[in-house]
């Protein structure tokens, strides 16, 4: 392919006119984020969102949408059979993993990547797709919706603000209203989830703007913690819920020793939990390693979007790989080639279980390439260099405004293969790395797409 220009991400800084000062805005960040775990410091809180040229804002949803298709099919096209798939991962039939299958293949299938949220990287050439988080628990919804609603009022209302973008909880929605239609169920929707799974929060607000979206929307919705399960729903009596958001992942709860049991006997019972299991073999960092490395069934056209978006991946073994044109002996790449590579394990999330190579030691980085050699549960990824963004934010005494470059991680959200918002983390010195929030306290914001009025 021909290799793309540079990525251009300035935006007219002159139609950015705050309306509010330094204190006002954090004191409105605060209010409206309360109780939802986002972090607002007094030194270094930003005082304006990530914004994008209009092209590259929607690029980065026209590319989750394509890889996610990819995805998806890389997975059904493993094995004709649940446990064939998991077996082609690396993973026993009936591992603790993925312990809430049901016997509905069709609607595992037909749902599998019903929701997603990549993580995003914008290089040098353009956005390069690290990851991708297909499941109903990721972090950004919320925070890109209550986000957008605090820049919006403080650079000039939705009419005259100069930039716009996608709704998470809008899309959610709508996606749920069609899953309803569909399969011609009552329009209640029920989101299963804790507020512990954020930060400790003292009440559930988190999830109830979210519900408070659906009902706006005309679905009956309620949001239900474990201890609420199944009766919340009606059971055993009658489902009143038919569907639900599963707003939680599995590895949270058992770690904090809260028993499944309850979301079994629900989907027993017929609820339909949505993203369903299957989502999380998406998830698996080894399906984006076979997508870089060519799959059978891959069009060109296929291959030039993976080309495109992916950075070199493949997952590590004992095996020669195609490198810069070459074919070469794996192990010894990542041994000698240590600066240019990241490790991820297949399964993971909030950055955990990561390390980039030029950030280890070299004993570090050997010690995890032979793990890796030994267990096979790990990818491999080219590391990819984020573009600076200046972003305005508080000074160290938290009272003037200052831009400071920073690397962001951005995640286009996707549901049910619409447009769902833009989430963005990034740390606010400016270094790149593992940015994850609750793994490494990096800070939240919303990516918007700027608008020249």
């Amino acid at each position: 392919m021909t290799e793309r220009p540079p990525a251009r991400l300035g935006f007219n800084r002159a139609a950015l006119v705050r309306r509010h000062p330094v204190s006002e805005v954090l004191r409105m960040l605060r209010h409206e984020l309360r109780d939802c775990g986002t972090r607002i410091d007094t030194e270094r809180a930003p005082l304006e969102p990530f914004i994008l040229p209009g092209p590259v804002y929607d690029e980065l949803f026209t590319a989750a949408a394509g890889l996610l298709a990819l995805l998806r099919r890389a997975v059904l096209e493993s094995a004709p059979d649940r446990a064939g798939r998991l077996a082609a991962l690396g993973l026993a039939p009936d591992g603790d993993d993925y312990p809430l299958f049901t016997d509905d293949d069709l609607i595992e299938e037909r749902y599998c990547a019903a929701m997603a949220r990549p993580d995003v990287i914008l290089g040098p050439h353009g956005p390069q797709f690290i990851e991708f988080n297909v499941s109903g628990a990721f972090g950004g919804p919320a925070e890109t919706h209550l986000l957008s609603r605090v820049w919006t009022e403080i650079y000039g209302s939705h009419d005259g603000a100069p930039f716009t973008g996608h709704d998470p909880l809008q899309a959610r929605a709508a996606f749920f209203e069609q899953v309803c239609e569909d399969l011609r169920l009552p329009r209640a929707v029920a989101l299963v989830g804790s507020p512990y799974e954020q930060d400790q929060a003292a009440t559930s607000r988190y999830y109830d703007i979210e519900v408070d979206v659906l009902r706006r929307r005309g679905l009956r919705a309620e949001f239900l913690e474990p201890d609420r399960l199944p009766h919340g729903l009606g059971l055993p009596e009658r489902l009143e819920f038919p569907v639900g958001l599963r707003y939680f992942a599995t590895a949270d709860w058992t770690s904090r020793g809260q028993p499944l049991d309850p979301v079994r006997s629900v989907l027993d019972a017929g609820c339909l939990l949505l993203p369903p299991q299957s989502s999380y073999l998406l998830a698996n960092k080894k399906v984006l390693a076979w997508l870089s490395e060519g799959l059978p069934w891959m069009t060109e056209a296929d291959h030039a979007l993976a080309r495109r978006y992916v950075p070199w991946s493949r997952v590590v073994g004992d095996t020669k790989a195609e490198w810069r044109g070459r074919r070469v002996d794996l192990p010894e790449l990542l041994m000698s080639g240590r600066e240019r590579f990241v490790l991820k394990k297949a399964i993971g999330m909030m950055g955990r279980e990561v390390l980039i190579g030029r950030l280890s030691t070299p004993a570090q980085w050997t010690t995890e390439v032979e793990r890796a050699l030994s267990e096979g549960d790990t990818i491999v990824q080219e590391y990819t260099e984020s573009v600076p963004y200046e972003l305005e934010m508080c000074d160290a005494s938290g009272t003037r405004a200052e831009r400071v470059p920073v690397s962001p991680v951005l995640s286009p959200m996707v549901f049910g293969g619409r447009p769902g918002g833009c989430y963005a983390r990034y740390f606010p010195s400016g270094e790149s790395g593992v940015v994850s929030v609750y793994g490494q306290g990096a800070m939240e914001n919303a990516v918007l797409k700027g608008v020249q009025r």
